[in-house]
Formats: C-alpha cells, structure tokens, sequence
C-alpha cells in the first residue's frame, strides 16, 4: 500500500508529520516502530521532529529514513525526496551554534604570467619613483658649507687674512660676491684684503638650482699698539 496517498495531507506538511501520522494509523508506538525497524526510538522521533541536525549523519539519516518508510510501506524515493528538500532548507535556515568559532576563509592568490609582469612593474614603477625624488632633493637641497678659518668674530691687527673651506665639488663659492675656485675635492683658499674696524665676510655655496648656504665671518682689525 502507499500510506502518503491513503489520506489527504495538506502540503505543508513535513516529511515527520507524514511519517508520524502514518505510523498512528496503523497503530504503532514509537517503541513499537523501533523495534519493528531496527531505528533507535530516539532517532524515530528525530525524523518525526524535523530535527535533522540531530541525526549522525546524512548517510546514516538517509539509511534510518529508507528503513522507517519501508516499514510504513510508503515510497521510499518519495520520503528521500522530502528529506533531502527539507535537510537543504534546515542547512540554510539554521544559525551556526552559539560560540562556535566562524570558517575561516582561505583566498588563494594564483601567480598567473601576467600577474607577474604587473608586479614587476610595479616594483620597478615604485623604485623609479623613490630614485627621482632623492634625486630631486638632492638637486634642490642646500649646498654643504664649513669655513674653516677664519674664526668668527676675530680680532686682529693684521690687514690679510686666509680664508679656507670645504664644499661639494662642482659648487660655485662667492666670498663677498666674488667668485672663489673649488678644487675637485670641494676645498677652497683665498686670500682677503682687510680694512681697519668690522670687516664681514660674506661665504655663499649655491648649486645651479637650489636654496644657497651661507656662512658670515666678522673680523675686527685694530691698529697695532707699540
């Protein structure tokens, strides 16, 4: 016989309310039905429940759900059928336990050739970009200048003195306004006139573009005294 067409049960119906009514009417209890299917009593009520995260597995549950319908005498392919329906919607339906740590997901970068090109030039583009712009700051940053003699602020009774310093090489050095030669490792040497009271001495350093360095010496020259 076929217990799913011996009545009219509405469609909303679940596969357990089919298979439960189906069991009362033909008199069996769940205990009953246990022992006469081989199913745990506790399984039985599972599937009657709905309850299909509560079964040992999808295998096992399919197995137990074949039995149960073959014992109602009740197609089985039609109670796998509910089954499977309802276990996909229970799947998607349910929440994840309470606590339960979430699925990682794993993103897998593949190398591709071209993926490669790109990165490639991208690390080349990025090179090319850090490389300019030292460039740029080092073409545009003020000179290095020291003065190494004379002192500031000197006090003397000589009408000469030697001025001395380093640079960079290819830097052009005024004194005064006065354009000084630098040597290939960037020194310098002048001799400078003198006038009695305060002299400045002016020292620029200044590349062909860029902000100049610049360095003041003050000397005081006094008549000598006998």
């Amino acid at each position: 016989m076929s217990a799913f067409r011996k009545k009219s049960i509405g469609a909303t119906d679940t596969l357990g309310e089919r298979l439960k009514r189906v069991r009362e009417e033909l008199g069996f209890s769940v205990d009953e039905a246990a022992s006469r299917s081989g199913i745990s009593a506790k399984y039985i009520q599972t599937i009657e429940e709905g309850r299909y995260r509560d079964l040992p597995g999808t295998v096992y549950a399919k197995n137990f759900v074949k039995k149960y319908a073959r014992l109602l005498e009740v197609s089985e392919e039609t109670a796998i059928g509910l089954f499977e329906r309802e276990l996909q919607v229970a799947d998607k339906l349910s929440p994840a336990p309470s606590g339960a740590p979430a699925t990682p997901v794993r993103v897998r970068a593949r190398l591709t050739p071209e993926g490669i090109k790109w990165a490639v030039v991208l690390v080349l583009g990025i090179a090319i970009l850090i490389y300019l712009g030292l460039e740029i700051r080092n073409f545009t940053a003020p000179p290095s200048l020291v003065v190494v003699s004379p002192p500031d602020q000197m006090t003397t009774t000589n009408r000469s003195v030697e001025l001395q310093g380093t640079t960079a090489p290819e830097i052009t050095v005024t004194v005064n306004g006065k354009v000084v030669l630098v040597d290939r490792q960037g020194q310098f040497r002048e001799q400078l006139d003198l006038q009695d009271g305060l002299n400045t001495i002016i020292v620029s350093a200044q590349k062909k573009r860029g902000t100049a360095t610049t360095v003041v010496r003050r000397i005081l020259v006094t008549s000598s005294t006998n």
